[in-house]
């Protein structure tokens, strides 16, 4: 039985890093974006575009934010590959369902 796979439209949005940066770290710990860039001794546009997304997450910031919050680097670093693989395969649909995977000889 084969298992219909949602649309996009009928998905729940993928959040991006800026969304959970803000959502489950700055706001539950009274932290503004304007604190944060200058324990982080960055500009304050750097996190305001991560917060707002105009900015993809690098992996300077990604060791910065693990210093601060006490999380692994991987953790920042895995969280943006899983939201860019996400995003890219729902793009990418109709192109990868007319890729065959190829036999292996038994």
């Amino acid at each position: 039985m084969s298992k219909k796979r949602k649309t996009s439209a009928e998905r729940i949005p993928t959040p991006t890093v800026g969304q959970i940066l803000k959502d489950e770290f700055l706001e539950p710990l009274g932290i503004t974006p304007y604190r944060l860039a200058k324990e982080l001794h960055v500009a304050t546009s750097s996190i305001l575009d991560l917060v707002h997304d105009r900015r993809r997450l690098s992996v300077d910031m990604a060791l910065k934010l693990s210093r601060f919050f006490g999380t692994s680097e991987r953790f920042w670093l895995n969280l943006q590959n899983e939201i860019d693989v996400r995003n890219r395969k729902d793009e990418l649909e109709d192109a990868l369902q007319n890729i065959h995977p190829v036999a292996h000889p038994a």
